[in-house]
């Protein structure tokens, strides 16, 4: 069995609508039925990535069995960890198959598919084939996937766009920065924050001290803090603000280094301690308030959503340790986020284990049963928190709070972290008050509440993204004039531009792109917001070996050339209209 590269589709082309790698994978048909053996234990072995349905449909060639096995195998491990792929199937030919996969990045597709084939080779030869055989392999393809592939808010937001047909493409190639919609109907976007939100509410969010300068400012409730640098300045801080009280580093986030509910000096230093393994900056003592933790969610100046954040907690059989009850609920909270509902494996760590030490236990307790212990003094999620909707809930002086929050420090999309025992009593009546505030306000939180993540997706990209008018002029070789002529009434304007290989104008303006890529200045010109429409040149060649540079066209004109007639199909498909013209080339200049 050999795989081998056929081609790279950037765009549409004739095995799929979505850009996709192509490859041949040649096998004798003596080996076939052997192969399709090893495809039925891969598919026992990872059921989530094969439907084991596709190696049993009626009339189906076993080459054909086989491929397709490869192709979802390669899918399932390319978005396992992270990334937004649809596409990858199989056709059966002369010789073997034709195997098409879904890529962000083609070189990882490329990995995914040889892994494949040496997973699906293993499988066949081994009866006892199990997961665990492809463990290191996939460690090493999820590494690269989770530096280049798009993280899990993003892929909300990709949810979303698919479901209101809004384009999605790399602002950045290798970035994590990506733009939903096109041109002057585009808002970019790194996870969930995006370039709706200032520098300055960037700043200030960053800085635990400074935020809460902000809400002292503003006259907003907040718990008193102090800010320390060594050991020695413990006591006094205790002193001020009293027990019981948080300890927090300066500046990071995820719950990383916090402890909450400190009572003791002992304990205030045993806090110190683990703050200073994750940091070396300064840290906060803050006042404690007793209640939950409440993320406030703020889109475009309104409160979208208001979610609970409860540390996960275990309840007794009184039979298994601490830690066998640890491992039932993590059974729950699969690697891949989208099965887990975003909810994250809980892990013991100095957090939990000194946690469990103040209510007198540790991992090896056994639980009386019915007895419920807490597993930590924080709730977020990236340390196993539970989440809880309660977005019907919160008291309109809350919501006005937010609001006015994140409309003065000019958060386009904000994360504001509120704590109280009642979210449907106001400030002055429940005690509560803001600790935080976020440029990323983690959407999965919604999600892992029980949202859609179209619901929450299409609440942050809000109404701006979507498509401009595109027109595609396909002729014999690149040549702007005569693609001009061809397309007939003139395109004009400053806003109007124009992509011709590697050339971009835009109005009076011409730019050239340094970047290789297929259809780089066509991506060039869709990343500008000043640009209102675009109209491409390209020609037969290019579109045969790297597909059509987008999804849809409101218009292509084909100049003088013709297609085969599946490539036909696909630009038919692909436009709202299509227009054949005769076009001749004299002197530079076309004749009609």
């Amino acid at each position: 069995m050999r795989l081998s590269q056929v081609a790279c589709y950037h765009g549409p082309n004739i095995w799929s609508k979505e850009p996709v790698l192509v490859c041949s994978l040649e096998m004798t048909p003596a080996y076939a039925a052997h192969f399709v053996t090893g495809a039925a234990r891969l598919a026992r072995a990872f059921p989530y990535w094969i439907d084991s349905s596709l190696l049993t449909a009626a009339g189906t060639p076993p080459g054909e069995i086989v491929a397709r096995a490869v192709a979802r195998w390669a899918l399932g491990a390319l978005i396992e960890v992270r990334g937004y792929l649809h596409e990858a199937d199989a056709r059966n030919g002369p010789g073997g198959a034709t195997v098409w996969v879904g890529f962000h990045h083609p070189r990882l597709t490329g990995m995914a598919l040889e892994l494949a084939v040496n997973a699906l080779a293993l499988a066949s030869s081994n009866e006892n084939f199990s997961a665990e055989l492809m463990k290191a392999d996939l460690d090493d393809l999820w590494k690269h996937c989770s530096q280049l592939h798009p993280d899990y808010q993003a892929r909300i937001l990709m949810i979303a766009s698919r479901r209101q047909d809004i384009p999605v493409q790399a602002f950045l190639s290798g970035t994590r920065y990506r733009q939903y919609g096109w041109g002057a109907r585009s808002r970019v976007f790194r996870e969930s924050m995006s370039n709706a939100d200032g520098y300055l509410a960037d700043d200030l969010t960053r800085n635990k001290p400074l935020s809460k300068s902000v809400f002292a400012a503003l006259g907003m409730p907040t718990p008193r803090h102090v800010v320390v640098t060594d050991a020695a300045q413990l006591g006094d801080a205790a002193s001020e603000i009293g027990y019981p009280c948080v300890v927090k580093p300066h500046n990071m986030g995820g719950g990383r280094g916090v402890t909450a509910g400190i009572r003791t000096a002992a304990q205030l230093q045993q806090a110190y301690q683990f703050a200073r393994q994750v940091t070396a900056g300064p840290l906060m003592v803050e006042q404690f308030v007793p209640g939950d933790e409440h993320r406030l969610m703020v889109v475009g100046g309104k409160m979208v959503a208001a979610i609970r954040r409860e540390s996960s907690a275990v309840v007794g059989d009184g039979k298994s340790t601490i830690a066998q009850l640890i491992d039932q609920l993590n059974a729950d909270r699969p690697r891949n986020l989208n099965r887990s509902r975003y909810r994250l494996l809980i892990k013991i760590d100095d957090g939990l284990r000194g946690h469990l030490a103040s209510q007198g236990a540790d991992i090896d307790s056994v639980l009386a049963e019915g007895r419920r212990m807490v597993l930590r003094g924080t709730s977020n999620m990236s340390t196993g928190g539970v989440t809880v909707d309660v977005t019907d809930r919160v008291h309109p002086a809350v919501v006005s709070l937010a609001e006015q929050l994140a409309l003065t420090v000019g958060l386009g999309t904000a994360g504001l972290d509120y704590l109280t025992s009642d979210i449907s009593r106001s400030p002055l009546e429940g005690g509560g008050g803001f600790i935080e505030m976020n440029t990323v306000p983690g959407i999965d939180i919604p999600v892992a509440a029980g949202w859609t993540e179209e619901k929450i997706g299409s609440l942050v990209l809000g109404g701006i993204p979507g498509r401009i008018p595109v027109e595609l002029c396909i002729s014999p070789s690149l040549n702007l004039e005569a693609a001009r002529q061809a397309m007939g009434e003139p395109q004009s304007g400053p806003t109007a531009a124009w992509v011709c290989g590697p050339e971009l104008h835009i109005g009076a303006l011409q730019l050239r792109l340094a970047e290789a890529a297929p259809w780089a200045a066509l991506r060039g010109a869709l990343r500008n917001k000043a640009v209102t429409s675009v109209r491409i040149a390209a020609t037969v060649d290019e579109i045969l070996a790297h597909g059509l540079p987008l999804d849809r066209f409101d218009r292509i004109v084909l100049a003088g050339v013709t297609f085969p007639e599946r490539w036909q199909a696909v630009i038919e498909h692909a436009a709202i209209s299509v227009d054949c013209r005769d076009f001749e080339l004299h002197e530079g200049r076309p004749e009609k």
